[in-house]
């Protein structure tokens, strides 16, 4: 396995979790680095971000973060989101996982979407697990404050592990992805929040085909998606106004849920495929108008696993 570390390494004695009772083995701390795991046959690699105040004798939330499908692994959603930066502001651990790289792309099966991973079908979710473990076994991790987000192709990751493994994630956050994993019936109901833009053209708020290269499938819209998975929370609410105003964002919630929990609906009126409130990639315009990372930290605080 390769390591790239970028900052001064911290020499720290043996320390117990002190929420989750979970030893961690006595190694040295690196703040940030790059590793790989053996996974079905395949070297899996992803890059960690520990908070700049991380000590062994505290617990810490864990958010994966899934990087949409294309050229850049990592380095595309961690300078997107900017959520190293808030780890290091709200204390909590950062993991960017990679997809498998072929052809020079990297994509995840999410299940319909999207190829090559599909047409491969990499086991995705079996590695995120494995990697959760991985983790949990190294680092001071408070296991019952696991999340995921994703952009995008990542974001249709985000939708699955809600669906897979809803005894790991506290609860879930999708950008820009709509939900390609059927039936969506986890055994427990797992919030989510969802951002999204009205003028997106590769995941169209309104569904049907994408713009991207390689896509054929026909996406259902955003709020097919989260009107199936209200009806399977058994919501009462459904797609409630919050705000709504028509040069700037609407939002909207799903809520007298099953198990109390809720459903948000962030969509802007500019913007495109981009992450709200991060930073653009060249030549794509993003919406200002409010910070995807900012407000599904502050909804994900709200939730554990019970």
């Amino acid at each position: 396995m390769k390591k790239l570390f970028f900052t001064s390494v911290l020499l720290l004695l043996l320390a117990c979790n002190s929420e989750d009772e979970n030893p961690i083995v006595d190694r040295p701390t690196e703040f940030e680095y790059y590793d790989s795991i053996e996974f079905d046959g395949l070297e899996r690699s992803y890059y960690v971000h520990l908070p700049k105040n991380y000590t062994k004798s505290v617990s810490y939330p864990l958010l994966f973060a899934m990087h949409g499908g294309g050229l850049l692994g990592y380095e595309g959603i961690e300078a997107q989101s900017q959520l190293s930066e808030l780890s290091d502001k709200e204390s909590f651990i950062v993991v960017y996982p990679e997809g498998v790289k072929t052809l020079g792309f990297r994509t995840w099966n999410a299940g319909d979407c999207c190829p090559s991973a599909t047409l491969l079908k990499t086991d995705d979710i079996g590695f995120i697990h494995e990697l959760l473990q991985k983790l949990t076994s190294e680092l001071s991790v408070n296991s019952k404050k696991v999340y995921a987000t994703g952009f995008s192709n990542g974001g249709q990751l985000a939708y699955t592990l809600a669906n897979r493994y809803p005894d790991k994630f506290a609860a879930v956050s999708a950008v820009a992805g709509v939900l390609q994993d059927f039936p969506f019936n986890p055994e427990r109901n797992v919030p989510i929040i969802h951002f999204h833009s009205y003028q997106d053209q590769t995941a169209p708020y309104n569904g049907g085909l994408s713009d991207a290269p390689n896509i054929t499938n026909n996406f259902p819209s955003v709020d097919a998606t989260l009107q199936s998975i209200a009806n399977s929370y058994n919501c009462n609410v459904l797609k409630e106004t919050i705000f709504s105003d028509s040069n700037t964002f609407d939002f909207f919630r799903y809520s007298d849920c099953n198990e109390n929990v809720v459903i948000e609906l962030y969509v802007s009126q500019d913007g495109g495929h981009t992450w709200p409130g991060g930073k653009a990639l060249p030549n794509m315009e993003i919406s200002n108008h409010f910070n995807a990372s900012a407000l599904m930290w502050e909804f994900f605080k709200e939730y554990e696993i019970p």
